[in-house]
């Protein structure tokens, strides 16, 4: 049986963000994905950070070409300085200029 994904696809998504999503998705400890709104900005390039804590995770955004996207993430609250790592080793690999 195909398991569920961790992404939430209710909201649009950045153009080329869906792959480094579900690359955040696989990390141990994300329990959900939850893509936010998006906003018109100046940004360049491709870019996620992790920008702070929340109630029941982390939120990070996500930029590209124009573009800024929040994205939450469900965490439990041991895991998230691990989480957050792992992240910035992600965010790395996906960021372009």
């Amino acid at each position: 049986m195909k398991r569920k994904s961790k992404v939430k696809l209710e909201h649009h998504l950045l153009k080329g963000i869906l792959p480094a999503l579900e690359e955040i998705a696989e990390v141990e400890g994300v329990k959900k994905v939850i893509p936010g709104r998006i906003y018109a900005s100046d940004s360049r390039g491709f870019e996620i950070k992790v920008v702070r804590e929340t109630l029941t995770g982390l939120k990070l955004l996500a930029k590209s070409d124009g573009s800024v996207q929040e994205i939450f993430l469900v965490v439990d609250k041991t895991d998230r300085g691990r989480v957050r790592g792992e992240i910035e080793k992600i965010s790395e690999k996906w960021k372009k200029s």
